[in-house]
Protein backbone atom coordinates (compact mmCIF):
# COMPACT_ATOMS: atom_id res chain seq x y z
CA UNK A 1 0.00 0.00 0.00
CA UNK A 2 1.41 3.34 -1.06
CA UNK A 3 -0.48 5.65 1.30
CA UNK A 4 -3.15 4.53 3.74
CA UNK A 5 -6.49 2.81 3.62
CA UNK A 6 -9.48 5.12 3.42
CA UNK A 7 -11.66 5.11 6.52
CA UNK A 8 -15.19 3.70 6.48
CA UNK A 9 -16.50 7.28 6.51
CA UNK A 10 -14.34 8.23 3.52
CA UNK A 11 -15.35 5.09 1.63
CA UNK A 12 -19.01 5.80 2.38
CA UNK A 13 -18.63 9.31 0.93
CA UNK A 14 -16.97 7.81 -2.16
CA UNK A 15 -19.40 4.93 -2.59
CA UNK A 16 -20.32 5.84 -6.18
CA UNK A 17 -16.67 6.22 -7.18
CA UNK A 18 -15.81 2.91 -5.49
CA UNK A 19 -18.57 1.12 -7.41
CA UNK A 20 -17.23 2.61 -10.65
CA UNK A 21 -13.71 1.49 -9.66
CA UNK A 22 -14.97 -2.06 -9.08
CA UNK A 23 -16.77 -2.12 -12.44
CA UNK A 24 -13.64 -0.86 -14.23
CA UNK A 25 -11.80 -3.75 -12.56
CA UNK A 26 -14.54 -6.14 -13.72
CA UNK A 27 -15.93 -6.74 -10.25
CA UNK A 28 -19.70 -6.43 -10.31
CA UNK A 29 -22.13 -6.25 -7.39
CA UNK A 30 -22.67 -9.99 -6.99
CA UNK A 31 -18.95 -10.68 -7.28
CA UNK A 32 -18.13 -7.97 -4.73
CA UNK A 33 -20.58 -9.49 -2.23
CA UNK A 34 -19.02 -12.92 -2.78
CA UNK A 35 -15.45 -11.60 -2.47
CA UNK A 36 -16.38 -9.84 0.79
CA UNK A 37 -17.81 -13.08 2.19
CA UNK A 38 -15.23 -15.57 0.92
CA UNK A 39 -11.93 -13.76 0.22
CA UNK A 40 -11.32 -10.89 2.64
CA UNK A 41 -7.71 -10.55 1.49
CA UNK A 42 -8.82 -9.85 -2.08
CA UNK A 43 -11.51 -7.43 -0.82
CA UNK A 44 -8.90 -5.61 1.26
CA UNK A 45 -6.51 -5.50 -1.70
CA UNK A 46 -9.20 -3.84 -3.83
CA UNK A 47 -9.99 -1.29 -1.11
CA UNK A 48 -6.24 -0.59 -0.74
CA UNK A 49 -5.83 -0.10 -4.48
CA UNK A 50 -8.83 2.25 -4.58
CA UNK A 51 -7.52 4.15 -1.55
CA UNK A 52 -4.14 4.64 -3.20
CA UNK A 53 -5.73 5.95 -6.40
CA UNK A 54 -7.96 8.41 -4.52
CA UNK A 55 -5.23 9.64 -2.18
CA UNK A 56 -2.73 10.01 -5.02
CA UNK A 57 -5.13 12.45 -6.69
CA UNK A 58 -5.93 14.27 -3.45
CA UNK A 59 -2.32 14.63 -2.31
CA UNK A 60 -1.26 15.66 -5.81
CA UNK A 61 -3.60 18.66 -5.63
CA UNK A 62 -2.27 19.96 -2.31
CA UNK A 63 0.05 22.92 -2.82
CA UNK A 64 0.50 24.26 0.73
CA UNK A 65 1.05 22.63 4.10
CA UNK A 66 1.89 23.99 7.53
CA UNK A 67 3.15 22.59 10.78
CA UNK A 68 2.75 24.24 14.15
CA UNK A 69 4.60 23.38 17.32
CA UNK A 70 4.75 25.32 20.56
CA UNK A 71 7.93 27.14 19.54
CA UNK A 72 8.05 26.67 15.77
CA UNK A 73 5.89 27.29 12.74
CA UNK A 74 6.62 26.08 9.22
CA UNK A 75 4.76 26.63 5.99
CA UNK A 76 5.53 24.70 2.82
CA UNK A 77 4.81 25.53 -0.82
CA UNK A 78 4.88 22.25 -2.73
CA UNK A 79 5.54 22.68 -6.41
CA UNK A 80 6.00 20.23 -9.25
CA UNK A 81 9.73 19.75 -8.74
CA UNK A 82 10.56 21.30 -5.36
CA UNK A 83 9.36 22.38 -1.94
CA UNK A 84 9.90 25.85 -0.56
CA UNK A 85 9.88 26.26 3.22
CA UNK A 86 9.59 29.15 5.62
CA UNK A 87 10.21 28.28 9.26
CA UNK A 88 9.89 30.61 12.23
CA UNK A 89 11.44 29.31 15.42
CA UNK A 90 11.43 30.94 18.83
CA UNK A 91 14.72 31.20 20.71
CA UNK A 92 12.67 32.01 23.81
CA UNK A 93 10.66 29.05 25.17
CA UNK A 94 8.01 31.42 26.57
CA UNK A 95 7.07 32.64 23.07
CA UNK A 96 4.40 30.33 21.66
CA UNK A 97 3.77 29.98 17.94
CA UNK A 98 0.69 27.76 17.95
CA UNK A 99 -1.95 30.21 16.76
CA UNK A 100 -2.03 32.86 14.07
CA UNK A 101 -2.42 35.56 16.74
CA UNK A 102 0.61 34.28 18.68
CA UNK A 103 2.70 34.19 15.51
CA UNK A 104 1.66 37.74 14.57
CA UNK A 105 2.44 38.98 18.09
CA UNK A 106 5.85 37.29 18.02
CA UNK A 107 6.68 38.76 14.62
CA UNK A 108 5.56 42.25 15.62
CA UNK A 109 6.89 42.37 19.19
CA UNK A 110 9.64 39.77 19.53
CA UNK A 111 11.29 39.59 16.12
CA UNK A 112 14.77 39.65 17.68
CA UNK A 113 13.90 36.49 19.63
CA UNK A 114 12.96 34.55 16.50
CA UNK A 115 15.01 32.68 13.95
CA UNK A 116 13.60 32.61 10.43
CA UNK A 117 14.76 30.04 7.93
CA UNK A 118 13.90 29.83 4.25
CA UNK A 119 14.86 27.08 1.90
CA UNK A 120 14.11 25.11 -1.22
CA UNK A 121 14.74 21.46 -1.86
CA UNK A 122 14.16 19.28 -4.87
CA UNK A 123 11.46 16.67 -4.53
CA UNK A 124 13.02 13.30 -3.80
CA UNK A 125 9.77 11.51 -4.69
CA UNK A 126 6.57 12.26 -6.54
CA UNK A 127 4.69 15.26 -5.19
CA UNK A 128 1.87 13.14 -3.75
CA UNK A 129 4.37 10.98 -1.83
CA UNK A 130 6.14 14.04 -0.41
CA UNK A 131 2.79 15.51 0.70
CA UNK A 132 1.83 12.22 2.34
CA UNK A 133 5.15 12.07 4.20
CA UNK A 134 4.73 15.64 5.46
CA UNK A 135 1.18 14.91 6.62
CA UNK A 136 2.46 11.82 8.46
CA UNK A 137 4.99 14.11 10.17
CA UNK A 138 2.18 16.31 11.50
CA UNK A 139 1.55 18.86 8.76
CA UNK A 140 -1.91 20.17 7.99
CA UNK A 141 -3.27 21.54 4.74
CA UNK A 142 -2.63 25.26 4.41
CA UNK A 143 -3.38 27.89 1.79
CA UNK A 144 -1.78 30.32 -0.60
CA UNK A 145 -2.89 33.15 1.72
CA UNK A 146 -0.84 31.77 4.63
CA UNK A 147 2.19 31.20 2.40
CA UNK A 148 1.85 34.63 0.80
CA UNK A 149 1.52 36.48 4.12
CA UNK A 150 4.75 34.97 5.47
CA UNK A 151 6.57 35.33 2.18
CA UNK A 152 5.53 39.00 1.96
CA UNK A 153 6.57 39.59 5.57
CA UNK A 154 10.02 38.18 4.82
CA UNK A 155 10.29 40.41 1.76
CA UNK A 156 9.53 43.43 3.95
CA UNK A 157 12.21 42.40 6.45
CA UNK A 158 14.76 42.01 3.65
CA UNK A 159 13.88 45.44 2.23
CA UNK A 160 14.17 47.10 5.63
CA UNK A 161 17.68 45.69 6.09
CA UNK A 162 18.95 47.12 2.81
Amino acid sequence: MRFRRLTIEELTELETEFKQFLIINQVYNEEWIEINQKDLNKANDLVDLFSDQVLSKVYGKIDFLEKRDKNAFSVFAIKKNDIETITIQSKNQSIDLLTKAQIETALNQHLNELEIFCGTKKLAKEKCDEVFDLIKEGCDISSFDVWHSFSSFLDQIKKSKT
